[in-house]
């Protein structure tokens, strides 16, 4: 939620591909480790309606302009930001995995930014299940969005490029992470994600306004 919107600010080419196949690599990784934990039937029905929302992305990907896309992208992540405060609640329904999963698609495919809704519908699960399914939505969900983003020529071989450039660094916060984790309070942190991610939402809007 902090990273997209700050790198789509800094350049186009380094959102939603590259993100979102540096997500896929870290998913298998969780996937691997966390798989007996992996909440298979709500995983399957989450899946279909990622589908249908990544598909109705690159469709809104093919019409968008430059200004368009940063309106929509900053619309979206603030609308993330917002939501996670509201305190709603949800259970892992036929229904609620369906829409969140059709909402997940199309967010994720534009943004990269495509975990919230399911983490809404799963925040009441057993932790192990949380993340273990998560993953497993992020990986197979946001594959399949690439594809659709390169049906549309908006994932080629610079963003694979751009992405394997994100790689180390990738790799450094991931071993910092271990060692900080421990010592960081959740609700600052909390609070300091939402609100870079809220700022940069605005600056994206404000862009595509002016």
């Amino acid at each position: 939620m902090v990273a997209a919107p700050i790198l789509l600010l800094i350049n186009p080419l380094f959102v939603p591909g590259p993100l979102l196949a540096l997500g896929v690599l870290l998913c298998l990784m969780i996937c691997v480790r966390e798989w007996r934990s992996i909440d298979r039937r709500g995983l399957s029905i989450a899946l279909v309606g990622r589908i249908a929302g990544s598909v109705l992305a690159g469709g809104a990907f093919s019409l968008l302009s430059m200004a368009g896309y940063n309106l929509l992208f900053g619309i979206s992540v603030l609308g993330a930001v917002l939501l996670s405060n509201t305190g709603w609640r949800a259970r892992p329904t036929v229904r609620n995995l369906l829409t969140a999963g059709t909402v997940s698609g199309f967010m994720g495919t534009l943004t990269s930014l495509g975990s919230l809704p399911i983490i809404l519908v799963y925040q009441h699960d057993a932790p192990a299940t949380i993340r273990s399914t998560m993953a497993a939505y992020l990986a197979l969900g946001a594959s399949f969005s690439l594809a659709v983003l390169a049906t549309v020529g908006k994932f080629g071989s610079a963003q694979i490029l751009t992405g394997l450039l994100f790689l180390p660094p990738m790799a450094a916060g991931f071993w910092i992470s271990n060692h900080i984790i421990p010592h960081m309070n959740s609700t600052r942190t909390r609070r300091a994600v939402l609100g870079v991610a809220g700022a940069s939402a605005i600056v994206l809007i404000s862009k595509a306004l002016l």
